[in-house]
């Protein structure tokens, strides 16, 4: 009889550890399917605004045009760190309201989210401008909720990029674009280190965007030139 009881107790912990462990990967698998979801929209308004780049010209200076960018210098959720600076053309105006389709772009890390800072084109150098104070924020990937809370589910741990540029093309060829780790030699920030004066635009950036708990999704753009 005690056995039985015993085996009737043992049995109804594991069928519960069994339920709660299922309970616990049901919710998991919703958290990284929320991720992925997501990241997915992520992609599509980066792609967008990779599409979209007004190039700096060299030849003819434009303080409210500039292209600067730099892979993500430390990983966690307690970096801030500014990846992307830039001017984008093609922003829909479906009101029809009195505006430049430009946008002054700016994209950045803090405490575990991406977010994309952007204003209509102001006539006003970059370098004048106070992306955190002025301009419009939306929240690419990280959930808006305090970044030490358990609720927290979608954290960016990291954001690299590589930058591929005509120089490289013309030393390499089409190496450039072969083996697995082909972008292992392109630049991971843009102007490259070393080059003065006005650098020309790059061909195409490889974004690498790593969530924790989720993985690593890379996606490669190409750059205009015009």
């Amino acid at each position: 009889m005690v056995i039985a009881i015993a085996l009737s107790a043992l049995v109804a912990a594991m069928a519960y550890q069994s339920f709660d462990g299922a309970s616990r990967n049901a919710a998991r698998t919703r958290e990284v399917l929320t991720g992925l979801n997501k990241l997915d929209k992520a992609w599509q308004l980066i792609g967008q605004d990779m599409r979209n780049i007004v190039p700096v010209s060299a030849q003819i200076p434009n303080p409210q045009v500039r292209f600067e960018a730099a892979s993500q210098k430390t990983k966690g959720k307690q970096t801030f760190q500014i990846l992307m600076l830039f001017s984008r053309r093609g922003w829909m105006n479906p009101l029809g309201r009195m505006r430049s389709d430009l946008q002054q772009v700016n994209y950045r890390v803090a405490e575990g989210k991406l977010w994309r800072d952007y204003l209509p084109e102001r006539n006003v150098p970059l370098e004048n401008i106070d992306f955190e104070r002025e301009s419009f924020h939306q929240l690419l990937l990280g959930d808006d909720v305090d970044p030490d809370s358990p609720a927290d589910s979608i954290v960016v741990s990291d954001i690299q990029l590589r930058f591929l540029s005509d120089v490289r093309i013309k030393a390499n060829g089409k190496s450039v674009l072969e083996g697995s780790d082909y972008s292992k030699s392109w630049d991971p920030m843009w102007p490259p280190v070393g080059v003065t004066g006005g650098a020309p635009m790059p061909v195409a950036v490889e974004i690498t965007i790593e969530l924790e708990g989720v993985g690593r999704s890379v996606r490669l753009f190409e750059i205009p030139q015009r």
